[in-house]
């Protein structure tokens, strides 16, 4: 590496060639040429407020912060994108003359910015503000106000994984190059092609990154009692299962127990996470593992004086509890939606959660024979948790269950194969 020596100066020298090596770049900024103009009273009003400050205090002054916001927020609700993002990036670089370079304070303006690129159609520019506001987000991993900015970052990562699955290419595919990311040698890779698969997965690996980063920057303050935290963890949880890959949920879930004791919540609650990360390892095939577990949680409750009512609404619920439980039970009625009939059907539970011996009892009239077959194919493809018959967890349980007819009849089972 090339070095320079650096000969001394006198200290006022040194600090006008600092202050104007500060200076230039701003002064230099388009932006700054940048000429509010209004086109109602309300922007008239904030335009006279803006020249009173910077005739006041000059063009740096923090009191411009505001009203430039305003102006450009109003310039963007308006259409005049072009004038939103002048008034925004003037605003944001007084933000880093007065707060510097790297300060959080310019996240709001960066995230206006970017809605305001989208707007405009301008999808490149909003990918790469983002890139910017993701990479000044991880300079403050202790702060805050990062989280939000994480988790619409990983959000807006599972959009495009949707839309990309369902057969759309959308252009952050290319701009992220998530198909050159994954291949076995980058040097003969690109970004305009390549594996559907390793693309996707490029694409869910930088969503859970960013879900992770704000889980862990909340665990840093120990906000264990979150509820957007457990929500964040939730998260994985949900595209682990949807998406493949279930040591990521498996993990969540694990953290979401020791939170639970960390936060010292009642043992009902506790055990009740303990009963989740159980139902994950059955719906992963770990089924001899997980009968031990629902039985050490079984006598847990018991041991821990839970109620009888809240063990059985647990382990013996009139209608059996489909997994995984964050995805609505495809058996149980809508109380929002009228029925239209109902099927009577009896099963058995096995004790590793699988539906068996399915008969159908009664319907109404209105029940087609198709509706009947594909209660039946529901029945044998969903996953139940275990159910416990007079103290145990019988090989088999039996049920009957009334399956009302209607808007469930389009709900896909919450536990089949995926």
């Amino acid at each position: 590496m090339v070095s320079f020596a650096v000969p001394q100066m006198p200290k006022v020298v040194a600090g006008m060639l600092l202050l104007a090596a500060i200076a230039v770049p701003y002064a230099t900024l388009s932006q700054l040429a940048f000429e509010p103009v209004a086109k109602d009273d309300q922007q008239q009003k904030i335009v006279e407020r803006i020249h009173d400050e910077q005739s006041l205090n000059g063009p740096y002054s923090q009191n411009l912060i505001g009203p430039l916001t305003a102006l450009g927020l109003l310039y963007q609700e308006g259409g005049d994108h072009g004038l939103a993002s002048s008034a925004i990036n003037q605003a944001l670089q007084v933000v880093r003359f007065n707060y510097g370079l790297y300060s959080l304070d310019q996240a709001p303006l960066i995230q206006q910015l970017i809605h305001n690129e989208k707007a405009r159609g301008d999808i490149a520019g909003a990918w790469d503000l983002e890139h910017e506001l993701l990479a000044l987000a991880r300079r403050h991993p202790e702060d805050l106000r990062t989280v939000p900015i994480f988790r619409e970052a990983a959000d807006g990562r599972m959009d495009v994984l949707r839309r990309y699955l369902s057969g759309e290419f959308p252009p952050e595919l290319m701009l992220g190059c998530y198909y050159h990311a994954n291949v076995s040698n980058p040097e003969k890779g690109n970004c305009n092609s390549g594996s559907k698969g390793a693309a996707a997965g490029s694409i869910l690996s930088d969503a859970w990154r960013n879900y992770a980063d704000a889980i862990r920057t909340m665990l840093r303050h120990q906000l264990y009692a979150s509820d957007e935290l457990r929500e964040l963890e939730m998260q994985l949880v949900r595209t682990s299962y949807f998406y493949g890959n279930p040591e990521v949920g498996r993990r969540s879930l694990r953290r979401l127990i020791a939170y639970g004791a960390a936060n010292a919540e009642p043992w009902l609650s506790r055990v009740d996470a303990l009963i989740q990360m159980t139902d994950w390892d059955l719906l992963n095939g770990r089924n001899g593992y997980a009968l031990d577990t629902y039985k050490e949680a079984y006598e847990l409750l018991k041991e821990k004086g839970i109620d009888a009512a809240s063990i059985e609404q647990i382990f013996s619920p009139p209608t059996p509890v489909v997994l995984p439980t964050f995805m609505p039970n495809p058996l149980a009625a809508d109380r929002a939606q009228e029925s239209s009939g109902h099927i009577d059907v009896a099963f058995d539970v096995t004790k590793y959660g699988r539906g068996r011996q399915v008969e159908i009892l009664d319907t109404t009239t209105n029940a087609s024979d198709a509706a009947k077959d594909e209660l039946v194919r529901l029945i044998y493809r969903s996953r139940f948790r275990p159910r416990v018959t007079d103290g145990e967890f019988a090989d088999r349980s039996p049920v009957v269950v009334r399956y009302h007819l209607g808007a469930q009849q389009n709900v896909a089972s919450a536990g089949s194969d995926r």
